[in-house]
């Protein structure tokens, strides 16, 4: 019984996890004889399937308890138990299994007494057997949980409310389609820190929406309340996240693409069935013909949804993302965490929602993919709310950008550049008003203590009390303070620094090889960008450069005095999230006072009881700071950096693009950032076909390659 309804269920509904799967099955079989109606289905296991599938509507829901019914009593029609009897008062216990036993000598069970009840026996044995089956259970189940590794996590609870939109609630009341977003009076708190205080967000349908603040003001938790439905939105809007990696199983990338077309898999699973049904021989022509009515409307549905066009739309898709061919047709699990998030991404891209929520969409991209989703999301039709530290990204896409500061939120017309434009001139002219009305106030308020005593002036006084009163409160700027980020003086090394002579590297002998025959060098000033599509070898060229790896063949020339600090795209793996910044830092570099390491800290924007604060309460981008004091504290005299801007805001970007440039050592990148390229580097590196080459042009003449490969009409 269980089996069938856990095939079922994986049928029907295929985004539920499957140990939920399990529970709702087991917890039907279980209470079989309790669940005589498909309303007692639904009141058991309905939230599941709600809060799983978020496409399904009700009805589709009691439908699917109807088939669960359907499974659990084999399609046999069930009674609920009633009685007629009205309620009495029971002469003594009464053991309902063995109501059977006394209903001949009984008129009612209500009326047994200790006399009519029979004898009760127990076999010891099973009694027994089943006790040493539990035991065998309970042990095995505390071996598992012994031999798990335990994690230590802090995690704050988020919580937020808002205002009933009424204006939406009528129209969902009166079964109106309204496409765009009204969220009003937003109170957000993480922990006891508030967020957002009576904020309010308007997201008109189809456009797109770049939602900016500053590292930990609560950007990527304000798109996870609305994508956990914490913060609601219209009914009739679907809606997408962008949050987890794809899990990884057997099945091939593209169909874990077109898997997550419902109304697609619902079709071409009910074409199948007619064709079975139509090709049995013991049908009746009416039978027959009914079927191929029915098959006909179901090839019109598909006609319509242009599933036909399906696969090639959800293969364009995964090759932008980075996908060949004959990758795509290989099963999820064989690839890494970055890929599979690739995967979900273009799901969420195939879907198609109304609102399509994205957290940093270009951390695990090249720069060829950033390029294909730009150029994507620009011919987006719906409604999009986008959290991302690339300037260049924000500029191409956005049409109005929502900025997150002071517990509130302020949106503005146009692109990210726009909106500092913007910006500017209304905090001008806000602080202008501010200190006018405060001239004002202070003007009215001497008069009034002049003459407050006046009995010829009172009239006077009194009406300027009251012009106070009505004068509107008008508030000062808040001015974010500057971001600075500042790497310590280092040591001028004499040219060249770091240098490969003819090397090429393999990863083994069986292995095909990654480099061959490269020649590239850096001099104690370089300021280098290394850029190429993922799995073409940059990580492994930084490592052979680090010296981490040895090469096949060839040598690797290093400066004897060259210190390398290297920062990792993977850094927040590498921290002690149960520890405070001051004490990763004094436990990693000790023989400091803690003037020393504050500073160190404070160089990368980490102050006050900032660094008191547990790391695991810290945001991506505060831990990436935590990093970069790290690598300050190692007084290198070059820098290498892979991915740096990964969670770092927009002005953090720009403040360590200035950090780089004032940096007296060399610095070599890895980065898809735009915006960090152009600041700092004045030589672009491109990996590709085994080879580092030089690429005269920059980033400009690379940004035109790949352009021309994706076939992308330059703007």
């Amino acid at each position: 019984m269980t089996a069938s309804l856990i095939s079922y269920l994986n049928k029907t509904v295929p985004t539920m996890p499957e140990e939920i799967r399990e529970y709702v099955a087991s917890l039907l079989s279980e209470n079989k004889d309790d669940m005589t109606s498909v309303d007692e289905i639904f009141e058991a296991v309905g939230e599941y399937f709600t809060s799983c599938a978020t496409n399904l509507t009700e009805e589709d829901v009691q439908n699917l308890c109807k088939r669960l019914m359907d499974i659990l009593h084999d399609g046999h029609e069930v009674k609920a138990n009633t009685y007629s009897d009205a309620a009495r008062k029971l002469e003594t216990t009464v053991d309902m299994s063995i109501q059977d036993n006394i209903s001949s000598k009984m008129d009612s069970i209500w009326k047994v007494t200790a006399k009519d009840l029979p004898t009760l026996t127990v076999d010891k044995k099973k009694l027994q057997k089943a006790e040493n089956k539990n035991k065998e259970k309970s042990a095995k189940r505390e071996e598992q949980e012994a031999s798990a590794p335990k994690k230590k996590t802090v995690q704050l609870t988020a919580t937020a409310s808002q205002a009933k939109n009424k204006r939406d609630a009528k129209l969902d009341d009166a079964g109106m389609s309204n496409m765009d977003i009204h969220i009003e009076e937003i109170d957000l708190s993480l922990g006891a820190k508030q967020l957002l205080s009576g904020a309010n967000m308007f997201m008109t349908s189809g456009h797109k929406y770049g939602l900016v603040g500053r590292n930990g003001i609560g950007k990527s938790t304000l798109i996870r309340m609305i994508s956990c439905g914490q913060l609601t939105i219209p009914s009739n809007i679907t809606m997408l996240s962008v949050e987890q990696e794809v899990e990884g199983d057997d099945t091939p990338v593209i169909d874990s693409v077109l898997a997550c077309d419902i109304k697609r898999q619902a079709l071409l699973r009910e074409e199948k069935e007619l064709n079975e049904s139509i090709n049995d021989p013991s049908l009746t022509d009416e039978e027959r013909s009914r079927l191929s009515e029915k098959l006909n409307e179901v090839y019109a549905k598909m006609t319509a949804l242009q599933i036909e066009k399906a696969p090639a739309r959800a293969a364009i898709i995964l090759y932008g993302l980075g996908f060949k061919p004959d990758e795509q047709k290989e099963p999820t699990k064989k690839f890494s965490g970055g890929w599979r998030m690739r995967v979900a991404l273009a799901r969420a891209l195939f879907t198609k929602p109304d609102l399509l929520l994205l957290d940093e969409p270009t951390n695990m991209l090249d720069m060829r993919a950033v390029y294909w989703l730009e150029n994507h999301l620009q011919e987006w039709e719906s409604t999009i709310l986008i959290v991302s530290h690339d300037r260049k990204f924000l500029n191409a896409i956005c049409t109005d950008v929502i900025h997150m500061h002071s517990k509130r939120l302020d949106q503005y017309k146009g692109n990210y550049d726009n909106f500092q434009k913007s910006m500017v001139e209304k905090l001008t002219l806000q602080q202008r008003e501010y200190e006018a009305q405060m001239q004002l106030r202070q003007h009215v308020q001497e008069f009034i203590d002049k003459f407050r005593y006046n009995a010829k002036r009172a009239s006077m006084v009194q009406s300027r009390i009251k012009m106070l009163e009505r004068m509107p409160v008008l508030q000062a700027v808040e001015e974010e303070g500057a971001v600075k980020l500042a790497f310590p003086e280092c040591e001028k090394l004499g040219n060249p620094v770091l240098q490969l002579d003819e090397v090429s590297f393999k990863y083994s002998k069986d292995t095909q090889l990654i480099f061959q025959n490269i020649c590239c060098g850096s001099d104690s000033d370089s300021r280098i960008c290394i850029v190429g599509e993922n799995g073409s070898g940059k990580t492994t060229l930084l490592k052979v450069l680090l010296g981490e790896l040895q090469p096949t063949s060839g040598v690797r020339h290093a400066h004897r005095r060259l210190n390398i600090g290297y920062f990792t795209q993977h850094h927040v793996d590498q921290l002690d999230m149960d520890m405070s910044s001051l004490e990763l830092v004094a436990e990693r570099f000790p023989g400091k006072n803690q003037e020393e390491y504050r500073a160190a800290l404070g160089r990368f924007g980490l102050s006050g009881d900032i660094v008191f604060q547990s790391i695991s309460t810290l945001s991506g981008g505060q831990k990436s700071r935590l990093a970069f004091g790290c690598l300050g504290l190692q007084s290198p005299n070059y820098l290498i950096m892979d991915e740096p801007t990964n969670h770092l805001d927009v002005e953090t970007v720009d403040a360590l693009g200035k950090a780089l440039c004032n940096f007296k050592g060399g610095v070599l990148l890895v980065s898809h950032d735009e915006r960090l390229i152009e600041l700092v580097c004045k030589e672009l590196w491109v990996v590709k076909d085994r080879t580092v080459t030089t690429l005269e042009g920059g980033l400009a003449e690379y940004k035109k390659h790949v352009y021309r490969q994706l076939a992308i009409p330059m703007q």
